[in-house]
């Protein structure tokens, strides 16, 4: 979509804080990009010094001079960025109107991603004045790469999960408000007549809701971290409709070069979302999920579930010049057999769960008990989705060459 807007002329930048460096580590083709360095880099972990000593550093650096000079502390992980981010939109927003140049601006925050460390004030809007625990501020349990590699395999009793949530909402709070500003800037400068606004996100997050946390390592029932808001406000786009069928992230970029009046490739796998929100029809789309890379033996997975090496063995340095740490490609292959799949519409979720034996498939209703494995109650709906998910895992190259 960068290279179509490149060539219709749109300013096209990224604008992140550390969740977002692979914005730049790959080739997307933005001409603009203001994010953070590989965080995933052995050299950079080594900069940045132990957890004490980086997280006070972190306290000096939150500004112009510390991007400039020490980015390793500027974009320390789980260092909120959100006010500072949302200054950095608005400022090209404007260079970009004095120019009367269109724009594509993706801003891409933490601001709701562990550790939920959010700025002052929001951090006490909702915990308790007489909070006495240890996670008053941020998730202490979970603030470094250390800790969530040590931590990822305990369950839900090893956190103060109401606290956490707290956090969430203070997060959440500071999110919402700098997208006021972001969208409050747009209508001042008279550009809301023909400037489209999307809320997005890459994932959502566990709160132990299916037996663990985090994001994207188990698909269970009505999956939280599966589920994403799309948000889009601007011209061409009907206000206050709640459209409800199942959409996926790969529909996005279809709607969105219609609403700019700019031609859809016709390969696309996404479809345009316009005609059905403006007709309040459901595009009867079926939406496939997989898990990412957990680095332990977390709570929630099958007790046969294929399992990665610990993250030591796992992990490789090929370009020691760079830095950069990737999965050992020995392992490409227990990779992405052990991933979990998933297919599901308005109603049915089937899941597809990488086992040492033979896959073992769930089947939840997501109308009337979305955690409970209904598989042995529906098997005419467990074939169809069974065809289409198996046929949907076998096109896959990269599950081909792994077997």
């Amino acid at each position: 979509m960068i290279d179509i807007l490149n060539e219709h002329g749109y300013l096209t930048a990224s604008i992140s804080d550390w969740c977002g460096a692979d914005f730049a580590k790959l080739s997307f083709n933005f001409k603009e990009i203001s994010v953070a360095e590989d965080q995933w880099n052995i050299k950079l972990l080594l900069r940045q010094g132990p957890s004490l000593i980086r997280n006070a550093l972190s306290l000096f650096t939150n500004n112009a001079l510390g991007k400039r000079f020490l980015p390793e502390f500027y974009y320390l992980a789980g260092v909120p960025l959100t006010r500072s981010l949302g200054r950095e939109c608005r400022q090209l927003i404007a260079r970009s109107a004095k120019n009367s140049q269109p724009f594509f601006i993706n801003l891409f925050t933490s601001a709701t991603h562990v550790p939920f460390n959010s700025e002052y004030p929001y951090y006490n809007l909702f915990t308790p004045k007489d909070y006495k625990g240890e996670s008053r501020f941020i998730m202490t349990r979970l603030a470094s790469a250390e800790e969530i590699i040590k931590k990822q395999e305990k369950s839900s009793e090893f956190f103060d999960i109401p606290q956490i949530m707290n956090l969430y909402d203070s997060c959440v709070k500071q999110f919402d408000d700098e997208v006021g500003k972001i969208i409050d800037y747009i209508e001042k400068s008279s550009l809301s007549d023909n400037t489209i606004v999307i809320i997005y996100s890459d994932h959502g997050a566990d709160f132990f809701e299916t037996g663990c946390w985090g994001q994207g390592n188990t698909l269970v029932g009505d999956d939280p971290s599966g589920r994403i808001p799309l948000v889009i406000k601007g011209p061409g786009v009907p206000a206050g409709v709640n459209f409800k069928p199942t959409t996926r992230a790969i529909d996005v970029m279809p709607t969105l070069l219609d609403l700019l009046n700019i031609p859809i490739p016709t390969n696309l796998d996404g479809v345009n979302l316009i005609p059905y929100i403006n007709a309040q029809k459901s595009p009867e789309l079926f939406a496939f999920q997989e898990t990412g890379i957990w680095l332990g033996k977390i709570p929630g997975l099958h007790p046969e579930q294929i399992l990665y090496p610990n993250i030591v063995e796992l992990l490789d340095i090929p370009d020691k010049k760079s830095g950069t740490l990737v999965v050992n490609e020995k392992h490409y292959p227990t990779v992405i057999r052990a991933k979990s799949r998933s297919i599901q519409n308005e109603r049915w979720k089937l899941i597809y769960i990488a086992t040492y034996t033979e896959p073992v498939y769930q089947l939840y209703d997501l109308e009337n008990d979305p955690y409970q494995d209904v598989i042995d109650s529906h098997p005419d709906i467990f074939a169809e989705l069974k065809k289409l998910l198996d046929s949907h895992i076998q096109s896959d190259p990269l599950f081909k060459s792994s077997a």
